[in-house]
């Protein structure tokens, strides 16, 4: 996707982030103007913990450093925030909530809230016991494959749509 997006003139950062122990970190796997690093993105493994929420905020800062007049955050989810760290706790608690479950979906959908003004889509590859959560998170901004075969041509269609609604 990324090889085709940048032989149409289209600029395109890749990224992912997973949670390692007491941080989230993202791994930048092409900027934009690293047009030859495209295979690298290959690289990318899934990892067990993570914490939607501050990812989405991260990429939406990400997003926004782009001098590009229009953009839009494609990302690819299992619509099921969990970490093992606990959310911070909030006006008086001794503790804070676990970051999972319905919790880590308000999280979640809270920064996407926010990212929707700069344009947000999501590709949704996850259990069916999770699609719930991805309604939650990203409303009527998602699209869900079974199979990842059915990625390009569901990003390209999602493509093809912003471009031709003027996003």
């Amino acid at each position: 996707i990324a090889e085709s997006l940048t032989r149409c003139g289209i600029p395109v950062q890749v990224y992912s982030f997973s949670t390692i122990q007491n941080y989230t970190v993202m791994r930048l796997f092409r900027g934009y103007e690293e047009k030859e690093k495209n295979r690298g993105i290959l690289d990318y493994v899934a990892a067990g913990w993570n914490r939607d929420g501050l990812a989405l905020r991260a990429a939406g800062h990400l997003a926004g450093q782009s001098s590009c007049e229009k953009r839009l955050l494609i990302v690819l989810t299992d619509a099921s925030p969990n970490d093992e760290q606990r959310m911070a706790p909030v006006s008086g608690a001794v503790r804070g909530k676990e970051y999972s479950g319905d919790a880590g979906i308000e999280d979640a959908a809270m920064e996407v809230r926010q990212l929707k003004k700069q344009g947000i889509m999501a590709v949704f590859y996850g259990l069916d016991s999770d699609l719930e959560g991805a309604r939650k998170i990203y409303g009527s901004g998602f699209v869900r494959i079974k199979e990842m075969g059915q990625l390009a041509d569901t990003v390209g269609n999602l493509l093809t749509s912003q471009l031709r609604s003027g996003r």
